[in-house]
């Protein structure tokens, strides 16, 4: 399906450690890879074609590099503010980003998003105004808790709930300081199963990916990163296809996205849905996880787009594109319980990626790294997907897994914190998926 990319030059922005998936995967469709960003050392430029030393943010630089080595697009996967970076080059090679400037508005700017969102009788919590000037003051007449988060920072950095007054103007500061607009978003907080769902969007014809709904263990706090736990398909997903899902599409379309991939972030309680958050790029995506159940792999398509113009390069049948899963699946998160360290030892992981139910796996540390918290929410060291055919199939991997796997300090003593097991993220009669009899 994807013979015609054969030969064709990209240019990725960004090397950072979870696009070394990209890269491989490009080249793997033939695919001449070159990655940019300002890191000589940048991981995923160990695996492309070309290391370009140009920082990622450099327009001027990137279009010079792009126009005299022949680069046929450009694209970028994980970082918000390299988006818009991708679109100017882009035009000013001649050469198409799938997002245009009002997608990338509404993943980069929450008021906007939310905005929208109502227009279109799509379901957001009741959002605040407030400045970073009078803040004080009109967080006198809130009711709590509410959630905030800066307005342009993505990744959960300076995300918090504020259960009083003075608790939001203590968190309110440090907000801030993740913000180049000094903007914070303030809104009711929500409450419920947290969840992550992706669209796929092809020539207009917009299709839904995937429903995952997120766990954390006791004792991290809710504003992070990374879960624990992602278990798909989502146990909310009947519920979300049949009243909120068709709202979606229709603002979609009436806003004129085209192509793509779009993620969306919320809660699900009682039946209610409602988002906080909008992405347009990879990111609440599981690549390999959906190439499992419906035959794509958003990766490819994107891939695609960036050189060709086009997601897919040749019709295809897509009625496989279903978040309905014939199946189940999930993505571990292994988490530093610390802030820093070294990793002396980690064991287990060979004989885990051979196991059959591992759809991918994305390391970023291995024995002998040294790791440190710094600005970050969290100290993620490795990312399991898994697929299965049914629940105790994957319940059975998850548990193998848990038991081989771990990451030790020099001391011989774990660095992780506490799992999750499926059994406890789908407690008190809840169920991941009204998955078919046949399978559970």
């Amino acid at each position: 399906m994807f013979e015609s990319l054969k030969g064709k030059k990209l240019l990725f922005l960004g090397g950072v450690q979870r696009a070394c998936a990209i890269v491989k995967r490009a080249r793997e469709l033939g695919v001449y890879v070159a990655v940019a960003d300002y890191n000589e050392d940048s991981p995923a430029k160990k695996f492309a074609d070309e290391a370009v030393l140009i920082s990622a943010t450099d327009i001027d630089a990137l279009t010079e590099y792009c126009l005299k080595n022949n680069i046929d697009g450009v694209t970028t996967a994980y970082a918000d503010i390299l988006l818009p970076i991708c679109l100017e080059v882009g035009k000013r090679i001649g050469k198409p980003f799938y997002a245009d400037e009002l997608m990338i508005q509404l993943a980069t700017d929450k008021v906007a998003f939310k905005q929208y969102c109502e227009k279109y009788d799509v379901p957001v919590p009741k959002t605040y105004n407030i400045t970073a000037d009078d803040y004080k003051e009109t967080a006198k007449n809130i009711t709590y808790p509410v959630f905030i988060k800066p307005t342009d920072a993505s990744g959960s950095r300076g995300a918090d709930i504020c259960y009083d007054y003075d608790d939001f103007c203590k968190k309110m500061e440090y907000a801030l300081t993740f913000s180049k607009k000094r903007e914070v978003t303030v809104e009711d907080y929500l409450s419920g199963t947290e969840f992550i769902l992706d669209y796929i969007l092809i020539d207009g014809e917009i299709y839904m990916l995937s429903m995952a709904d997120r766990y954390t263990s006791k004792g991290r706090p809710i504003a992070i990163n990374n879960p624990n736990l992602m278990v798909l398909p989502s146990m909310n997903l009947e519920q979300y296809y049949k009243v909120v899902d068709p709202k979606v599409k229709n603002m979609f379309r009436e806003l004129g996205f085209k192509n793509g991939v779009i993620f969306l972030q919320g809660y699900a309680k009682d039946d209610k849905i409602t988002f906080y958050e909008m992405g347009c790029r990879l990111g609440g995506t599981w690549p390999y996880i959906d190439e499992v159940f419906s035959g794509f792999n958003p990766i490819d398509l994107l891939v695609s787009h960036a050189v060709t113009g086009k997601m897919l390069p040749e019709r295809a049948d897509l009625s496989t594109i279903t978040p309905f899963f014939n199946g189940i699946a999930s993505i571990i998160y292994f988490i530093s319980s610390q802030k820093s360290g070294k990793i002396a030892k980690l064991t287990g992981f060979e004989e885990v990626k051979r196991m059959p139910e591992v759809a991918a796996t994305i390391q970023y540390y291995r024995e002998g790294d040294s790791f440190e918290l710094g600005r970050m929410t969290d100290v993620l060291f490795l990312a399991i997907h898994l697929t299965a055919p049914n629940y105790n199939a994957l319940n059975l991997a998850m548990e193998q897994i848990y038991k081989k796997l771990d990451y030790l300090d020099e001391n011989g003593k774990s660095l992780m914190t506490s799992v999750i097991h499926l059994d406890e993220a789908t407690q008190h009669g809840v169920r991941v998926c009204k998955i078919k009899e046949s399978q559970t």
